[in-house]
């Protein structure tokens, strides 16, 4: 008898591990990041969003627009394009390796060099609290305000239903959230949004000439990365070669 219940044992072995690698399998295809058009599809919408002439991109902290998506700024700058940033709070509680006595204030610093290297023609700062920008009741009105006051032609956010893993922040999804609840009650003719940090892209903006650029304003925050901005250039490159470029940042649209 324990010959056999061993024999039956070992059979059932193998289906366990079927199970473990189906489950496996479901788990890479929902969480890894894969583009949702062809490359070709991808980098034509890149185009059209370089086509804009007004954006607003709204972030939680300094550095987050030049990690994310600091090339596609610049490539709008060179273009012409009227840039402007909120930037939701001063990071106050982010690493500090310069072991700044006001990390606040050096990261406005910071955020403010970055900003002119990559041509930003003007960046509002909320100075909310940092990890509590979602939560605040000042930060919806203050980025409406600012929204109507500049009627951009295009919206950058965080993407809070697709969000690239592992690292996740209550500040980069729920700052999204919020704005995206505004961003649905407005009417025919509102402008598309670009949500960056995602891992559903369907829109691919070629940075291969600015990235000396984006990696110097990254350089900039120094109190966050120690001023190894080219160092963090890597994963542009991967985003790049998904759609035969050297370097890319990718973004999914809503448009409605």
């Amino acid at each position: 008898m324990t010959r056999l219940r061993g024999k039956a044992s070992r059979r059932r072995w193998p289906l366990a591990l079927l199970a473990l690698a189906v489950l496996g399998s479901a788990c890479t295809a929902v969480f890894s990041s894969r583009l949702t058009v062809p490359p070709a599809a991808a980098l034509a919408a890149g185009q059209e969003l370089l086509g804009k002439t007004t954006v607003l991109a709204i972030v939680a902290h300094p550095d987050d627009l030049e990690w994310y998506i600091g090339g596609t700024l610049r490539r709008l700058a060179d273009n012409g394009a009227d840039v402007q940033v909120i930037v939701s709070s001063d990071g106050e509680k982010g690493p500090n390796r310069t072991a700044s006595p006001d990390l606040a204030a050096t990261r406005r610093a910071e955020q403010a060099a970055a900003g002119k290297i990559n041509g930003y023609t003007r960046i509002h700062s909320l100075a909310l609290p940092d990890r509590g920008v979602a939560a605040d009741p000042r930060f919806l009105p203050e980025v409406e305000r600012i929204y109507r006051e500049v009627r951009p032609e295009a919206v950058f956010v965080f993407d809070p239903t697709y969000p690239s893993l592992p690292y996740l922040h209550v500040d980069h999804q729920g700052s999204a959230r919020e704005f995206l609840k505004f961003w649905r009650t407005l009417g025919a003719g509102k402008p598309p949004v670009y949500l960056f940090q995602t891992r559903r892209p369907d829109v691919a903006v070629d940075i291969s000439g600015v990235i000396g650029t984006k990696a110097r304003a990254l350089a900039q925050h120094v109190s966050q990365n120690g001023g190894n901005g080219g160092g963090m250039t890597g994963f542009f490159a991967g985003s790049g070669k998904a759609v035969g470029v050297a370097y890319a940042e990718l973004f999914r649209v809503l448009r409605e």
